[in-house]
C-alpha cells in the first residue's frame, strides 16, 4: 500500500491537469478582457482628446481675435484720456480766468461806487454853495 500512494492514477492526473488549464485559459480570458477594456478606454480618451484640441482651436482664434480687438481700444483709450486731460487742464485755466475777472469786477464796481460816492458827497457840499 506505501507504494501505490506514490503514484498519481492517470484519470486524476488528466483532471488536475485540465483543471490547471481551465484556469490559465479563465486568467488569460479576463486578461485579455481588461486588455480590451483599457483599450476601449484609451481609444475612448483619444477621441475626446482631439475633440478638446478641435476646441481649443477655436477658442484660441477667438482670444487672439478679442486680443487684436482690445490692442485697438487700447489706443483709443490712451487718445480719450490724452484728450480729457487737455480738456481738463483748459477748463482749469478758464475757472482760473473766470475768478479773476470776477476778482477785477468787484474792483471796478468798488471804484465806480466809490467815484459816485465822491460825486454826490462833493455835490452835496457844493450845493449849499449853489442854492
Amino acid at each position: 500500500m506505501a507504494d501505490e500512494d506514490k503514484y498519481v492514477l492517470r484519470y486524476e492526473w488528466e483532471r488536475g491537469q485540465g483543471k490547471i488549464h481551465q484556469r490559465i485559459n479563465d486568467i488569460d480570458n479576463k486578461h485579455m478582457s481588461l486588455h480590451n477594456d483599457l483599450k476601449l478606454l484609451v481609444t475612448r480618451l483619444n477621441d475626446s482628446n482631439d475633440a478638446l484640441i478641435k476646441s481649443q482651436m477655436t477658442t484660441n482664434e477667438t482670444l487672439n481675435k478679442i486680443n487684436d480687438n482690445l490692442t485697438g481700444f487700447n489706443d483709443r483709450i490712451k487718445d480719450v484720456e490724452y484728450t480729457s486731460d487737455t480738456t481738463v487742464k483748459r477748463l482749469d485755466t478758464i475757472e482760473s480766468t473766470v475768478s479773476e475777472r470776477k476778482k477785477g469786477n468787484v474792483q471796478i464796481w468798488v471804484a465806480v461806487i466809490g467815484a459816485i460816492a465822491v460825486v454826490i458827497g462833493g455835490a452835496f457840499g457844493l450845493a449849499p454853495l449853489f442854492f
